[in-house]
């Protein structure tokens, strides 16, 4: 907590002196360029903007896409929510489950800005700057859009249906791409803060643009912006926050309020079964007493296992309620330089680099966890810190020894973080040419670039050391009378735990700080020299040698070399008007290498004999090790990481035609889309995607658009690469006939999973069909009604250990087959499974999306207004999955939480988003409604139908309406045009549902839905905008 609070303290002095120096440098740059500023108008991000269609390669403009296309220019993003760029474009319907700052646990890390078009997954959705790929943030293929340059993002447009025939893999749900200013002429500035009505949350952003000509032909860009967060970590500061969680009660869930766990609290409950200790609790101060059960309960005071342990009231404690992060720590900047140089009147020269940097904070949920059936720590009657009375009720009834189940408290072992930084590097070099050779290519245009990227990632993470943990708690008395951990005193004991502290964790606060920091992790500072063993690749003759700077550290490099040149143009004229083409060719290649720093695992992770976790060993003195952490190959709590390294290219070549069918010059006329791209992939060879298209205008107020096409997504690094190994059960699924000695038996075996380098890719047929409105009769007025549906086949997922073997045995299928090793010598036992990444399973998303815009000037008060208007509107009809096994798992509607199992739903059938823009001279108002529709909690009760009344209380999640307002008023400040604006997001206040569940693991922390509903409550922001 410490290490915490300084971070915060050092951050904060930054901050106040960014806001000095940042006002300080603004204000000279503005009164230096005021002069020239006179003579010469600049050229603003947003003045003269044409929103160009990405989904093709060829250039229309606006409505007339022949695809599904949501265009938004900074303006509007920066007025939808004046955060983080994820915040702003997560206001849109057709996203689902974005990753986000408020979307942050144990198994999602906040602070990232990872896109999910129709939630199919990030990395079904391609995202570009400027039309370029850019380097993946993490191995399962998501792109940080925050590392983005957010000072010179001029918009996005969002291309909803399938774009693989355009831009190659992971296109399958549809293309974002950021559009860059890079005209930009001029000085523009802007400085921001903001607070959260209950105090906390405070941030700042500050950014800077700067864009002149060089001579008649040249011209230089730089940009720079900086933000930083604070966290919120503590979930009682909301007012709704009331411990929620579900219990079930005669078979039926609902939710209650003050919900504590009875397995496990923070001083520690004992569990005995059969016994007159089961069930007492120890208190703070590590006297103990009878565990106070509330009403209503679920499960057995101290017990274990999925229905374990939780009561509404009583003794115990809320595991979560002050420790955890409901907003992390965030700090992100960006870099940006560009120029540009006309060689020729016919060719520019262009080169551009960005560096982007995100760094987030926050606690681990759950905290150290010292409970459930195999995870609990075992107490001796010896034990040093045991109170008297209790070592002599045991001896009375002859107990050896109790389950304590215990979490770790922020006043010993609970102290549980990671941080997460990541940074990018990007650089690109290409060039702009246009024919004019007067002949058949004449005004085409050529272009070409090469580009190289590069992000790391490093995540430190500070946790319960479960290699030392058994030995720690194990406190006797030595011959001396001084308290020692037992394998002290042991000759092989005290070389295998060097400077071992005994840890009293009866109460909370009760050990010493030198047990704490023994348990923690100590060995900051400690010099590493061990072999490089690659899950993947195995030992391959590299040395790791480090100098260790946090408990553990995860460093995972992506680099991208990607090379490109594409030619469009008009072929040839038909009566309907010119066709044209655009080709071109491409070649990708990407790699990952993961490295795990642990002090706990050498060789570093791993040979397959490394297990930092010793199992009881009488010898030694160890003993009291439990089941599940006895021989794990990871030192550290809930951190297993693999070292993983590997490399994919792919070689494309592409082309796409724009054929006029008619036109006959009053308002009717049809065009045909047509595109393909072949791909070789290493490691699965080659294939196709294909897209056609038709756009048919039936007057000059109507058209109809639909598309047809094949997409694909080739597996990313993770899918490749990522490879773990360790042991775990399989049923062996043979029959007597086929093994007499084995069949129907359950056994351990060895067991990789993960990674597999030859996966083929997916691929998704995707059609689309809509109707676009814009009446002559009502200019500024568009519409449009597209539907779509996105089936994949062939899916890339994992299927489970003995699903490997059925299938190999019991249907003779080679892909499993070859996953399975069985050992003659053992009568063909099975030795060996791989539980690979393999394609087999099936998704589905349909739905209809909506848009409405107007724009016009106005009289409503007899001034110079104008009044403008959007709304955009998404209905999920469908979105489904089938397993490896052919069940189908539904998803649309599902909008809160599981109430058993605590799944996270992120699918409701509507949401829509709508805002409304007044201008009144330098006075402008933007006001902004977001619903989110009524949803259901869960389908199923394992095989059982959820059915109200029967064996839930309540599966509905009612809809919750927000509405975001900003205002802004612009005046001549300092020689420049300047805004000053303030926002109000979720100006009504409204809190997230309550669907409470509850989890044995984390207790009662998922009691909202995070992916979809605002946690934070009304919050405050103030700004301004300076350009010249």
């Amino acid at each position: 907590m410490e290490f915490m609070e300084s971070g915060l303290r050092a951050r904060r002095r930054a901050r106040a002196r960014f806001w000095i120096v940042g006002a300080s440098t603004i204000a000279l740059a503005f009164s230096a360029g005021a002069a020239r500023a006179q003579e010469t108008a600049a050229t603003s991000a947003q003045d003269g903007a044409t929103i160009v269609v990405t989904g093709s390669r060829l250039v229309t403009n606006g409505m007339e896409s022949p695809v599904p296309v949501t265009a938004v220019q900074a303006e509007e993003l920066e007025a939808m929510d004046p955060g983080a760029l994820i915040n702003s474009v997560s206001q849109l319907p057709q996203f689902y489950g974005n990753s986000t700052p408020n979307n942050s646990n144990f198994f999602v890390r906040g602070g990232t800005g990872n896109l999910n078009l129709r939630g199919l997954g990030a990395n079904r959705t391609l995202t570009l700057l400027n039309g370029r790929r850019v380097p993946s943030t993490s191995a399962f293929g998501g792109v940080d859009i925050n590392l983005f340059p957010e000072a010179m993002i001029s918009g996005i447009e969002t291309v909803t249906g399938g774009a693989s025939a355009a831009y190659g893999t992971d296109a399958v749900a549809g293309v974002v791409n950021f559009l860059l200013n890079t005209n930009f002429e001029g000085i523009e500035a802007g400085l921001q803060g903001g607070i959260t009505e209950r105090g906390d949350g405070e941030n700042y952003e500050a950014k800077l643009a700067f864009g002149t000509r060089i001579g008649d032909r040249g011209h230089l860009l730089v940009a720079a912006s900086r933000a930083e967060q604070d966290g919120i970590h503590d979930l009682t500061s909301r007012d709704w926050y009331q411990g929620w969680g579900a219990v079930q009660v005669g078979g039926v869930w609902a939710d209650y309020p003050h919900v504590h766990s009875i397995s496990a609290s923070f001083d520690g409950i004992i569990s005995a079964p059969g016994t007159v200790i089961n069930g007492l609790a120890f208190n703070r101060d590590g006297g103990y007493a009878p565990f106070q059960l509330g009403s209503p309960s679920q499960g057995v005071v101290g017990g274990a296992g999925p229905a374990a342990g939780r009561a509404s009231g009583g003794g115990g404690d809320d595991l979560n309620g002050e420790a955890f992060t409901l907003y992390p720590d965030t700090d992100r900047y960006s870099i940006f330089a560009y120029g540009d140089y006309e060689v020729s009147d016919n060719v520019t020269l262009f080169a551009q680099y960005m560096r982007g940097y995100n760094h987030q904070f926050q606690y681990n949920t759950p905290r150290s966890s010292l409970y459930g059936s195999p995870t609990a720590i075992t107490i001796f009657q010896d034990n040093a810190f045991l109170p008297e009375s209790l070592r002599t009720l045991m001896q009375e009834n002859d107990i050896p020894s109790f389950s304590l189940r215990r979490a770790g408290s922020l006043e010993d072992i609970g102290d549980v973080w990671f941080e997460d930084r990541t940074t990018q590097n990007v650089g690109t070099a290409g060039f702009k040419a246009n024919i004019a050779s007067g002949g058949f290519l004449d005004g085409w245009q050529v272009n070409g670039y090469y580009q190289y990227g590069r992000s790391r990632r490093v995540w430190d993470q500070y946790s319960l050391r479960v290699d030392r943990i058994f030995a720690a708690v194990d406190a006797v008395e030595d011959e001396g009378g001084n308290v020692v951990c037992r394998v002290s005193t042991f000759a092989g004991g005290a070389a295998a735990f060097p400077g071992c502290q005994p840890i009293n964790l009866f109460g909370r606060g009760n050990a010493s700080a030198a047990a704490v920091d023994y348990v923690m992790g100590n060995d900051v500072g400690q010099h590493v020299d061990t072999p490089l063993y690659f899950a993947n690749l195995g030992y391959i003759g590299e040395t790791l040698s480090y100098d260790a700077v946090a408990p553990k550290r995860n460093i995972t490099t992506f680099q991208q070399h990607f090379a490109e040149v594409s030619a469009h143009g008009e072929l040839f004229q038909l009566p309907a008007g010119a066709v044209s083409l655009a080709i071109g060719a491409s070649y990708r290649k990407e790699s990952i290498r993961q490295i795990v720093q642990d002090t706990t695992n050498q060789p570093s992770n791993h040979d397959g004999g490394v297990r930092p976790v010793m199992c009881n060993n009488a010898e030694i003195g160890l003993r009291g090790v439990n089941g599940a952490d006895c021989a794990n190959t990871v030192g550290f709590q809930f951190s297993k990481v693999s070292n993983i390294q590997g490399e994919a290219d792919v070689k494309e070549a592409f082309a796409e035609t724009l054929i006029p069918l008619f036109d006959d010059g009053a308002g009717r006329s049809a065009t045909l889309n047509l595109s393909g791209r072949w791909a070789d992939y290493s490691g699965s060879g080659t294939i196709w995607a294909y897209k056609g298209g038709i756009d048919i205008s039936l007057t000059e107020d109507v058209r109809l658009r639909g598309t047809y096409s094949r997409d694909v997504r080739a597996g990313n690094l993770s899918e490749r690469f990522d490879k773990t190994g360790g042991t775990g059960n399989v049923l062996d699924p043979r029959t007597g006939a086929q093994n007499a000695t084995w069949a129907g038996q359950t056994y351990q075996v060895t067991i990789f999973s993960g990674g597999n380098p030859a996966i083929k890719p997916e691929s998704a047929d995707t059609f689309t069909a809509g109707v676009v409105f814009q009446p002559v009769f009502a200019p500024g007025l568009s519409a449009s009604v597209d539907w779509y549906t996105v089936n994949i086949s062939d899916a890339i997922a994992t299927v489970g250990t003995n699903e490997v073997a059925r299938r190999c045995f019991a249907e003779n299928d080679p892909q499993f087959c070859s996953l399975v090793t069985t050992d003659p010598a053992q009568d063909g036992k099975i030795i060996l499974v791989g539980n690979q990444y393999v394609n087999v399973a099936q998704s589905r998303v349909q739905g209809v999306d909506a848009e409405l815009g107007y724009r016009s000037d106005v009289r409503l008060l007899g001034g110079d207004e104008q009044l403008g208007a959007r709304v955009f509107l998404s209905w999920l009809l469908d979105r489904s999955d089938v397993g490896a096994t052919g069940t189908v798992t539904r998803f649309d509607g599902l909008t809160g939480l599981a109430p058993d199992t605590g799944a996270q739903g992120l699918f409701p059938k509507l949401k829509i988003t709508g805002n409304v823009n007044y201008r009144n001279g330098p006075f402008s108002a933007f006001l902004q409604g977001r619903l989110i529709g009524q949803g259901t909690r869960t389908f199923l009760f394992g095989p059982a139908p959820a059915v109200e009344g029967v064996n839930i209380a309540d599966n509905s999640v009612p809809a919750v309406f927000y509405a975001d307002l900003r205002l802004s008023y612009d005046l001549s400040l300092l020689g420049a045009e300047t805004q000053i604006w303030g926002s109000v997001t979720n100006l009504f206040d409204r809190a997230p549902p309550i669907t409470g569940t509850y989890s044995t693991f984390t207790g009662t922390s998922g009691q909202y839905n995070a992916g979809l509903f605002d946690v934070l409550g009304r919050r405050f922001t103030v700004g301004v905008k300076l350009r010249m």
